[in-house]
């Protein structure tokens, strides 16, 4: 049976209902829902005042040292019956230095504990149960391990066994400790007195180590579970305020099934908070319950299958309790606190800690806004944080954390002062985002600020910018994000930022200058990696849009390139084509020391590449020979003057097809 407590949101004044609706189910291996307060409960003591409680083993007992088979102790770790097994400790809820029932298995199957318990009723169901843990872990014996297997017996007063065989089944190891429950249950039928035994079914050897706690024998029947659903409630406490007389009245509704009827018998029970034990309230044994609320008072149901069960305490089942607690008055110490400055829609995480306060009961919080103009309450904002969007405009603000309680008394607990600032925002654009790796710096002028404060002035950063310019060359290859904002130190500030992209620039080497003579062609060709080529419009040239145009122009002339690649950098190259006059070689001198006509010069020659000299006399013998044509043939060979007369000559260049020859003559 569910026992279901509903208060209405009506009754605030006059009479409180707190209805409860009993409904039975059936959940795991058991049919009970609710059980009863233990008959038997072996928690085997503590540290200072061990006991193995009103029962008996056919074990043997070993205070100190390593256990062997067929030996026990009461210890409160697992690993104090060998230093090999598992580090747990007892599983008694509230006795951090209890202690537990540890096991090595002897070879024959034998008892590990029976007790007697008497003065039951017929027809009762009951449930039996015990806390056990595998002590082994799973490389204490390897695969050879022996796993506890318990059976559950429950025997007549004569040793006659009134129960199904119940057994855990081969418990295993883990390689983390773990307390597991097993147990079942039974029906009492005609007797009342009964031993309640556990056996170990498994042989010893390697294995079959095991710990035991918290053996426990309750009545038990449909569920009886106590499930307010009222805003008074918090956890298993029902609040009222200070003042309030009003009573609360307890119904109940009943469904059937579990063996019990449809309408089982009923007892209230009552205990003050500081005390233990439960009280049956006189008279109370109806299907309500009406009460002045008293702080501090607990109340609970009780339930049996018949008047005659009622009447034993070991045949009750319980529902959970309910506790009756007044209100406290709200009291906190204010939390005042001054917060950077925000700035315009900033949101911002207020996260305070909730409200606590013994039998402060349930609250309400709301966040409450101060802009100069009174405290306004924040719609939304009711919970224990709150993000907060600052606005559109810069002020001063006070946001407050309030508390209310069911009694409507409210504080507040938290207070934040704060200012909202405009934001300085930046603008900033760029008419090229594409640059060389080669330009020259950028000016960067474009940036503006939205909002500024007075004489404020924005700042340029990023790699590759320098005092207000960005440096292709100092940024280098790749995207270099450019930023403008206010200065470091404003606190509301969003920058602009645009992105710049610098292209490798295109490779070029210089031109050496060319010659040729009139008439001549030459092919221009210059070294680059470029893709597209523009030659400037000085004539001569068979093609102005390719790497290597021909040339053949009808004076010296300068051509100029500029060769791109395919993101459109671009270098300039120029290249002189030199046109040679045709020479004029004279056919004599006279080298007479006069200063008149004493050299052979020959006008011109000096432009003529890898120019070469050689003159013969008649016989064929050279007496004169220049690479380059340094200076004038003064008419000498080895220093000493040759003798007038014919001479003969050859000049070869690499822009000659073929050397010019004839005769020069000494005349003295």
């Amino acid at each position: 049976m569910m026992v279901k407590i509903t208060i209405p949101a009506c009754c605030t004044y006059g009479l409180t209902v707190l209805a409860i609706l009993l409904t039975m189910t059936q959940r795991g291996w058991a049919q009970c829902g609710s059980v009863g307060d233990p008959i038997v409960n072996i928690t085997f003591g503590t540290a200072s005042n061990p006991d193995i409680g009103r029962g008996t083993t056919t074990y043997t007992l070993r205070s100190n040292g390593s256990l062997n088979d067929g030996e026990y102790k009461l210890a409160s770790n697992v690993s104090q019956g060998r230093p090999e097994w598992h580090n747990l400790g007892n599983h008694t809820p509230g006795q951090p230095d209890g202690l537990m029932l540890v096991v090595n298995a002897s070879h024959a199957a034998g008892e590990f504990y029976r007790i007697r318990v008497t003065g039951l009723c017929h027809d009762t169901r009951f449930r039996f149960s015990a806390m056990i843990a595998n002590a082994n872990q799973p490389d204490n014996c390897g695969e050879n391990t022996i796993l506890p297997n318990v059976r559950f017996v429950i025997e007549g007063r004569y040793g006659n066994v009134v129960n199904n065989p119940y057994a855990t089944g081969n418990i295993p190891t883990t390689s983390s400790p773990v307390w597991q429950e097993y147990g079942f249950e039974f029906d009492t039928g005609g007797e009342t007195e009964f031993d309640l035994v556990l056996i170990n079914d498994n042989p010893g050897g390697c294995g079959n180590d095991l710990a035991i706690d918290d053996i426990q024998f309750r009545p038990c029947g449909p569920l009886l579970a106590l499930e307010p659903f009222w805003l008074r409630t918090q956890a298993d406490s029902l609040f009222f305020c200070e003042g309030e007389v009003d009573p609360i009245v307890i119904g109940s509704r009943v469904s059937s099934g579990s063996g019990y009827p449809a309408t089982p018998v009923f007892q209230w029970q009552s205990r003050a908070g500081s005390e233990d034990t439960w009280q049956d309230m006189p008279g109370e044994r109806g299907s309500s319950l009406t009460f002045i609320p008293i702080h501090d008072q607990w109340y609970r149901l009780t339930a049996a299958a018949t008047e005659a069960n009622l009447g034993n305490q070991l045949c009750r089942i319980t529902s959970d309790a309910i506790r009756i607690a007044q209100v406290a008055p709200l009291s906190a110490t204010l939390v005042s606190q001054v917060l950077d400055a925000l700035c315009v829609h900033e949101s911002v995480s207020f996260s305070p800690p909730g409200h606590s306060r013994e039998n402060a009961g349930p609250v309400a919080y709301q966040w409450l806004l101060d802009e100069g103009n009174g405290l306004a309450p924040i719609p939304g904002a009711t919970t224990g944080e709150y993000r907060f969007d600052a606005g559109a405009q810069t002020r001063s603000v006070v946001l407050l954390r309030e508390v209310t309680n069911i009694c409507g008394e409210r504080i507040i607990t938290h207070e934040y002062a704060f200012d909202v600032r405009e934001i300085v925002r930046a603008a900033f654009t760029l008419a090229e985002l594409t640059s060389c790796a080669d330009d020259e710096p950028i000016l960067l002028t474009a940036g503006t600020l939205l909002n500024p404060e007075a004489g404020m002035v924005g700042v340029y950063s990023g790699n590759g910018v320098s005092d207000g310019f960005f440096d292709p060359r100092l940024a280098g290859v790749g995207e270099h994000t450019i930023t403008y904002s206010a200065p470091p130190d404003v606190r509301c500030a969003v920058p602009a930022q645009v992105v710049m992209t610098v292209f490798d620039s295109v490779s070029m080497s210089p031109m050496l200058p060319m010659v040729m003579l009139a008439g001549q062609r030459v092919t221009l060709r210059p070294e680059t990696n470029a893709i597209r080529f523009q030659w400037d419009n000085q004539p001569g040239l068979d093609d102005y849009r390719v790497l290597n145009p021909v040339a053949s122009p009808t004076e010296t002339t300068t051509y100029t390139l500029r060769a791109s690649n395919e993101h459109g950098c671009s270098k300039e190259v120029s290249v002189t084509v030199n046109v040679l006059r045709n020479l004029q070689v004279p056919n004599g001198f006279t080298p007479n020391g006069d200063g008149i006509n004493d050299g052979w010069e020959i006008a011109g020659l000096e432009q003529y590449p890898n120019v070469f000299i050689q003159v013969f006399n008649r016989w064929g013998a050279p007496v004169f020979s220049s690479k380059g044509y340094p200076t004038p043939w003064n008419g000498q060979f080895n220093g000493a003057p040759l003798p007038a007369g014919t001479y003969y000559y050859t000049i070869a260049s690499d822009v000659l097809r073929q050397p010019l020859s004839g005769s020069v003559s000494i005349l003295r």
